[in-house]
């Protein structure tokens, strides 16, 4: 089949809400003024030469690192800055953060900030309030099945909304308790006992797939049926599906 092109949904990220921060051993607190999170691109390549040819390109793995602008931030932030008891310079610790745009949540993890130059100007008849700004970096979470990352992303459109509930209710809070930040595994699992399609490697090279009978179906002796919007035919012969 001939592909065609601007006939399905566009998504495309488009700004930043509902940041938390998240202190060490306290509840997470909202982080009012961002303006901006930036994740910085720090994948590159390591090619390999042999008698003056390139014969390979080695991709070198990355790691998160970004950058986040605010106008204001919360005081339980100001250990975070290198602040104590008014004292400037002081040993900064890690902390956790999560916020949004309109197509994805973001969690990060073990993030360390060193703060950018801040000017202050004088006065005047138009307002022109101070921007905070922070190098962020990060040391990366153990991850089961894959290799250790600092930064989860859930894709609003495509999650569970019963899994994206749950996890809300523990990032930002709900009546019986405070805003906390789940740990990967605790994501993960969320999501995982939360899914109507469920994609099991078994280890061999099979795989089975489990959910309700109007999800998975046997079409014969020896064939079955997957209706479910996470499996999608790239060809006759070829497929991808996944848990959702």
């Amino acid at each position: 089949m001939r592909i065609s092109w601007d006939t399905g949904t566009r998504f495309y990220p488009e700004g930043v809400s509902q940041g938390v921060l998240y202190p060490q051993n306290s509840p997470g607190v909202a982080w009012n003024g961002l303006i901006s999170v930036t994740e910085k691109g720090d994948a590159s390549s390591n090619p390999l030469y042999f008698d003056g040819q390139k014969y390979q390109e080695d991709s070198v793995l990355s790691e998160f690192d970004g950058t986040v602008v605010a106008f204001t931030y919360p005081d339980e932030f100001e250990q975070y800055n290198g602040i104590t008891k008014g004292l400037t310079a002081q040993k900064r610790k890690s902390f956790g953060l999560c916020y949004r745009d309109n197509n994805k949540l973001h969690i990060v993890y073990n993030a360390s900030a060193a703060p950018s130059s801040d000017q202050y100007n004088s006065l005047s008849d138009t307002p022109n309030p101070v921007a905070f700004s922070w190098d962020i970096s990060t040391v990366p979470m153990d991850i089961p099945a894959a290799r250790p990352t600092p930064h989860l992303v859930i894709v609003l459109a495509q999650a569970n909304t019963a899994a994206l509930a749950e996890l809300e209710a523990l990032l930002y809070g709900d009546d019986a308790n405070d805003p906390s930040l789940p740990d990967p595994l605790t994501v993960i699992s969320i999501f995982e006992s939360n899914t109507t399609l469920r994609i099991t490697d078994n280890g061999d090279g099979s795989w089975t797939a489990s959910g309700p009978d109007s999800v998975v179906f046997m079409t014969g002796t020896d064939s079955f049926q997957i209706n479910w919007s996470s499996a999608v035919l790239i060809d006759s012969d070829t497929y991808t599906v996944y848990s959702l």
